[in-house]
């Protein structure tokens, strides 16, 4: 791709995520009625203008030597009014949680007919969208969505001092995400906004993807699978034993994968929302245990695991992971792969019913193409749409920008070309 337009492309995206810096100061924090069964909390609400958007978007672009028209940015955007909510859902032992997130609401609106629920890609635990109040894959809301953005346990109020969080852990993330849908609907009740009807959208991107569709098995298995109108979900792991296997099998290891740190977050991921008990010096390679390197992933933020542990993930991982099938009986490796099994989405018990739509790149970097192709031959009832965008990172912007009827406008500027 040209480097030029590669620049512009991101760079319009990321002028989305200042939003939050143009806003004005939090209010209080707020007691809602006694009578919700979710929402606990309304914890910080701000409202941006769209004349603060237009100026600090605009800015922005000139500062990239991007020359943007103010009227055409202007004529995108609207008021937005966000608020950051704590609700009940249930923690990784079984019990109740005060977990987090967002809600997202196009100024001056009276009455919706439907939420549409966003589940983020991989952050930082700092960076949860509680925290941000508006994240840039929140931008729907610019298009008269009334956005709702859960954390995920482990993030905003349900954050723990040893950095735990149950990455792709299907029951775990549906379940946040359904409630968090539910709490939303209690501050829309509590901010007098009303519902004229109860249909859903789900939208989300890489680890999103997953979350998006555990969320619909979720409300399907609590028989809400008919307010379900849209199911957009992209680049997302769905097989994860499969996942692994493709870069740990000797043909699939990649000479140089720069985001390592995953595999050490899956299977802590794994282990904490399985509740297994399970030793670090069976999980991980030797080097990482004798250089303490393990110590980070309870002290530190993601983003800084990758560069630690560098690009070889024969360094990273135990040995036993590579000799698939018995795994040298080491029980451990065992456990962490039965977890897999079960959170693979395409092992559920029930398939979606709803239909769906799932969007991958054949040049995805960070999550095979292969893991969508099989998971649309499994799931009978889903499309598949090849992105154009020749990484996992661009293509999720590509992704964002279909939903939201940009690419149309966009996508013939950018013309991916060998390098």
């Amino acid at each position: 791709m040209n480097r030029n337009m590669t620049n512009k492309l991101l760079s319009l995206l990321l002028m989305l995520a200042f939003f939050s810096a143009c806003s004005n100061e939090d209010t209080p924090e707020q007691e809602p009625p006694v009578s919700n069964q979710y929402l606990t909390g309304v914890t910080a609400e701000k409202h941006i203008s769209k004349s603060e958007i237009t100026e600090m978007v605009v800015n922005y672009a000139a500062s990239q030597d991007i020359d943007l028209p103010e009227a055409l940015i202007s004529g995108l955007l609207c008021d937005v009014d966000v608020a950051a909510i704590t609700y009940t859902t249930t923690g990784v032992d079984g019990n109740d949680v005060t977990a987090s997130g967002v809600v997202a609401i196009p100024s001056g609106t009276t009455s919706y007919d439907h939420l549409l629920s966003i589940q983020h890609g991989t952050l930082d635990i700092e960076e949860a969208p509680s925290e941000q109040l508006f994240y840039y894959e929140m931008m729907p809301v610019v298009s008269k969505h009334i956005v709702v953005m859960a954390d995920y346990l482990g993030y905003g109020a349900s954050r723990t001092a040893d950095r735990q969080h149950p990455y792709l852990h299907a029951k775990l993330t549906g379940t946040a995400c359904a409630d968090m849908i539910e709490a939303a609907r209690e501050y829309l009740r509590y901010k007098e906004i009303a519902e004229t009807d109860d249909d859903l959208e789900l939208l989300g991107y890489s680890q999103g993807g997953q979350a998006t569709m555990a969320t619909q098995l979720e409300l399907e298995s609590r028989g809400l699978g008919s307010s379900l109108r849209k199911v957009w979900a992209g680049g997302g792991p769905y097989d994860l034993e499969n996942l692994l296997q493709a870069f740990l099998t000797e043909e699939g290891i990649p000479e140089s994968y720069p985001r390592s740190g995953y595999l050490p977050y899956l299977i802590r991921g794994m282990a904490y929302g399985e509740q297994l008990n399970v030793s670090d010096e069976n999980l991980y390679a030797p080097v990482v245990i004798e250089k303490g390197l393990n110590q980070m992933f309870s002290t530190t933020p993601l983003s800084q695991w990758h560069a630690a542990l560098g690009t070889d993930i024969t360094q990273v991982v135990h040995p036993d992971f590579f000799a698939a099938p018995d795994f040298n009986g080491n029980a451990d490796v065992l456990a962490i792969i039965n977890a897999l099994r079960k959170n693979s989405l395409v092992n559920a018990a029930t398939q979606p019913q709803t239909a769906f739509n799932l969007f991958h790149s054949p040049l995805d970097d960070f999550v095979p193409y292969s893991n969508a192709v099989s998971a649309h031959a499994i799931w009978g009832n889903s499309t598949l749409t090849d992105l154009t965008m020749p990484s996992h990172v661009l293509g999720g912007m590509e992704f964002i920008m279909r939903y939201m009827g940009l690419w149309e406008i966009i996508g013939p500027m950018l013309t991916p070309t060998a390098n």
